[in-house]
């Protein structure tokens, strides 16, 4: 058989291991670059939608805030006006002294109303004599002819006489003989509703170039807004109407044009991102075509100096390596002292130095073992540098291997190797060493001391499961009411800790006080068994409706606590709270007492991340809640 030179095989190889790798990494990288288009894709996707839901939900509360502040003024000016008519009644018989207070008010028109409902004066002479039947617009305030304590104000509506929007108010004189009615152009209101239009909120986001933006709406199917010039359109294909919440990733056509399309539900409206479907594949062959010149390039560098290298240095090192190795069969076990300059003649000339290391202090290391063997441990002994492992009986009992001699050494001591590393994953106590070791349904708790140096790891492993149990049940003891079993103010805050250590696993989440309603009457008329009996039945109530995702403690006394977390929504977190209160007033037979008792308490809350980011504000803002709560529904009772 011939055989082939170091000259000749490594160039050789090192061609052929190039086109493998080059046959496998192309088409892995286009698949890569796929997979991370469109993982950046729907991650950019969750924070616009995110962003474009809290632009739509500010947008609409400042537009309420804005009505609702300009109804709170045109009222006041309805108001102005009557304390104006009453100390100075010529404004009610002169037309340029009435414009002149409308002008003072800053207000458009003011009539005056008979008691009965009919304009009998006013800045606009033309509307004289119109009452409240006269059409859609006036026959808003007629309930007032029925109560004279309303004080209306009218939605913004067309003036059809002026070609306007107009909003209206009106209120009674003191003396309760006419009404006077101003009427105001909403200008502030109608540019806060222009600038609150879906398509304003949309060019608010920013997008690339090759992404766009649409916000459909669920009933019609039609674009109400987008970055793509397609308000006004229909989706007809690839759109569903039964998804849920969370964002669902397709490809569609649309218009002649492929896209990938990310879509989410928020409300009414269907938020919608498409990308042009052809961009990652492009930008994935684009990618991988550098990568191929890259490697093209490169490869034909290592072989030249592969080439270069092996005619070079290869020859003489080995030579010089095979000379001193037949010094050490000899019986030589002093160390190699030659430098090649060569990384990998060098790593074997260290291991061989290493293996003759191990030998030299084979002894002592085997007297410390014997020495540490005579105690209730585990050893394993693991060389790092040639096959020389130990491992005693009591080290195969603590992983739950059997008779060692029912296998092979190697296949033993791989065994050992591959539990060990499993068992160092699960550190719960760094401080003490301790490891968490799971097996065929037994748990234990594993104390591994390490020693290592330049040759090898030694463990030394001792079982702890009974000390650590017991350190558990202390602390869960320290930290659980004794009368409800939920957990008490230290546990709590303990949990709360822990929690908040991880704020990105919270999702929505509200922090909820309660406070046990007539538990001093039950003390007073009943004794003190039966409130403790009332509040143990408050505390098992509790945990039954918070569900999984939940922290329920007793603070002490009538005060108990939850903490909802892990939700999707804060909708959801409502209609849990609104389940928490629809059970107030259920009604238990009391053992101790052998009569029924009414379960009652006060509740407050606050939501997470909304109301606050840190739990002692949370737990604050939620009990100033909770007390306004209890005061309404004192106030209520009486």
């Amino acid at each position: 058989m011939k055989k082939n030179s170091i000259e000749t095989a490594l160039p050789r190889l090192a061609r052929r291991l190039i086109v493998i790798l080059i046959l496998l990494i192309l088409p892995a990288n286009i698949g890569l670059q796929q997979y991370i288009e469109h993982q950046n894709q729907r991650e950019s996707s969750e924070e616009v939608f995110a962003q474009l839901e809290q632009l739509i939900e500010l947008n609409e509360k400042n537009l309420e805030n804005e009505k609702n502040n300009f109804s709170e003024k045109c009222i006041q000016a309805a108001e102005m006006a009557a304390y104006f008519a009453k100390y100075s009644p010529s404004v009610k018989s002169d037309l340029e002294e009435v414009r002149m207070l409308a002008e003072k008010l800053d207000i458009d028109e003011i009539h005056f109303f008979t008691e009965d409902g009919r304009i009998y004066f006013g800045t606009h002479p033309e509307y004289y004599g119109y009452t409240f039947e006269s059409g859609e617009q006036m026959s808003f305030f007629l309930p007032m002819l029925e109560d004279h304590s309303l004080k209306l104000c009218q939605e913004i509506t067309p003036n059809t006489a002026e070609g306007k929007e107009m909003q209206y108010a009106a209120v009674w004189s003191d003396d309760g003989r006419e009404i006077v009615q101003i009427g105001v152009e909403p200008v502030r209101v109608l540019q806060e509703i222009d600038d609150s239009r879906l398509e304003n909120i949309v060019s608010a986001i920013p997008m690339d170039l090759r992404g766009y933006l649409h916000i459909m709406d669920r009933n019609t199917g039609m674009i109400t807004a987008s970055t793509g010039k397609l308000t006004g359109k229909v989706f007809k294909d690839g759109i569903g109407y039964d998804q849920g919440e969370a964002i669902k990733e397709y490809h569609s056509w649309f218009h002649g044009e492929r896209y990938c399309v990310y879509s989410k539900i928020y409300k009414n409206y269907q938020l919608i991102r498409t990308y042009y479907s052809a961009y990652p594949l492009q930008n994935s062959i684009l990618s991988t075509a550098f990568v191929l010149l890259y490697m093209l390039l490169a490869a034909t560098a290592v072989i030249g100096a592969i080439v270069w290298y092996v005619n070079k240095n290869l020859s003489k090192n080995l030579t010089s390596i095979v000379n001193d190795l037949k010094k050490i069969e000899q019986g030589n076990l002093n160390n190699i002292t030659i430098n090649t300059n060569i990384k990998e003649f060098d790593e074997l000339i260290l291991y061989i130095n290493a293996l003759l290391k191990s030998i030299r202090l084979n002894w002592n290391k085997m007297s410390h073992v014997v020495d540490k063997g005579s105690l209730p441990i585990g050893i394993f002994e693991d060389n790092r540098f040639y096959k020389k492992t130990f491992v005693n009986e009591r080290m195969l009992e603590l992983l739950n291997i059997g008779n060692k001699e029912e296998r092979s050494s190697e296949a033993l001591f791989e065994l050992v190797r591959k539990k060990m590393r499993k068992v160092e994953e699960n550190c719960v106590n760094p401080e003490e060493q301790i490891y968490k070791y799971s097996e065929d349904g037994e748990e234990k708790s594993l104390r591994i001391e390490k020693f290592s140096d330049d040759q090898s790891d030694t463990y030394y492993v001792t079982d702890v499961s009974l000390w650590c149990s017991e350190i558990s049940v202390l602390k869960e003891q320290s930290s659980r009411d004794s009368l409800t079993g939920l957990y008490n103010r230290r546990g709590l805050s303990e949990r709360m800790e822990e929690l908040f250590a991880v704020p990105e696993n919270l999702g929505y989440g509200a922090f909820i006080m309660l406070d046990a309603d007539g538990l001093k009457r039950i003390n007073d008329v009943y004794g003190h068994l039966a409130g403790d009996e009332y509040l143990s039945r408050i505390g098992k109530l509790l945990s039954s409706v918070s569900g999984e995702n939940s922290v329920c403690a007793r603070l002490g006394g009538d005060e108990f606590a939850i903490f909802l977390y892990g939700y999707a929504a804060t909708a959801d977190i409502q209609n849990r709270i609104h389940i928490l209160k629809a059970r107030r007033g259920e009604r238990f037979v009391s053992e101790t007492l052998g009569a029924e008792i009414s379960v009652e308490f006060s509740v407050g809350y606050a939501f997470y991340p909304a109301d606050g980011s840190d739990y002692h504000l949370l737990m604050h803002l939620a009990d100033e809640h909770m007390y306004q709560e209890k005061k309404q529904r004192k106030e209520e009772k009486r």
